[in-house]
């Protein structure tokens, strides 16, 4: 159900930026503690630098210029070989809000005071792993546009993660599991979470607006997400969605005559029981 206009009345919660969301603001840490003092000397800025790589490289198109929030730590540790500065560590990449990844196998070469650039038809061990979860980030913001609306982005990470194959063979490390994480993302097997979420934040876009038509949407989202569930109990995006949006979907049907979606969350959700037969017991 693609839409040519959101306006997004949010409830109770704080979220960062609307849904159309395709320029990056970012925010950087860096734990550089494992390192030589000499190397953390060397990478004072480094942090700052990645941020401005991230916040003014083009990733996309967008005639709003809106913004996606994007928080990433980077733990680093030194695994340099002679005048080579090569780094092994930790990236954890996330909208600040309802997606997150974790990434625990990154290796790559960074030479202190060197510009940081990205050529999307071009292997970098450094900035292919960010532009990767960059583009994962951009197609779960989109899908939330549009059914199925994220693909072209996936569809360049899964390009990042191929060309991997091609790349210098010492940081190779890490690409399977990312190259399998993008396949599934573009699956059959994901597409019905990625159908959900669409649904759910077409509902969102008419809270405050047109309460019935919101609930109408977020009740198709919460069946979907019911199936889903019933079929993968541990499915951990389906996990992650629900503890991020719990307290939005309470807020949803707060005063809804018809609390049946509360008492379907209830179930997916137990461990938040409590606030939702506060809900339903009125």
């Amino acid at each position: 159900m693609l839409r040519t206009s959101l306006t997004i009345g949010f409830i109770l919660l704080a979220i960062r930026g609307p849904v159309f969301a395709q320029r990056i603001e970012s925010t950087v840490e860096t734990d550089l503690r494992t390192l030589p003092q000499e190397k953390q000397d060397k990478l004072t800025d480094f942090a700052d630098r990645v941020q401005q790589f991230l916040d003014s490289s083009p990733w996309c198109d967008d005639p709003w210029n809106t913004p996606v929030y994007l928080t990433i730590t980077l733990r680093l540790e030194d695994m340099s070989s002679g005048a080579e500065e090569r780094y092994k560590g930790t990236i954890i990449v996330s909208n600040s809000y309802d997606i997150q990844f974790s990434d625990l196998r990154w290796r790559f070469a960074y030479q202190s005071g060197d510009p940081i650039l990205y050529e999307e038809n071009n292997f970098d061990s450094f900035t292919s792993v960010l532009a990767f979860y960059v583009n994962m980030i951009l197609g779960g913001e989109l899908d939330k546009w549009g059914t199925l609306a994220g693909a072209a982005y996936y569809e360049k990470a899964r390009n990042i993660a191929e060309q991997s194959k091609f790349g210098m063979g010492r940081f190779i490390e890490g690409w399977d599991r990312r190259l399998d994480l993008i396949n599934y993302f573009l699956s059959d097997i994901h597409k019905p979470f990625r159908e959900m979420v669409d649904y759910y934040f077409y509902g969102l876009s008419y809270v405050g607006e047109d309460n019935e038509r919101a609930r109408k949407h977020c009740t198709t989202a919460i069946s979907m997400l019911d199936r889903i569930v019933a079929k993968d109990p541990e499915n951990e995006y389906a996990k992650s969605f629900i503890n991020a949006h719990y307290q939005e979907i309470v807020e949803i049907y707060r005063r809804a005559v018809n609390k049946e979606p509360l008492r379907q969350m209830l179930v997916l959700d137990p461990d938040h029981e409590r606030i939702y037969r506060d809900i339903i017991d009125r």
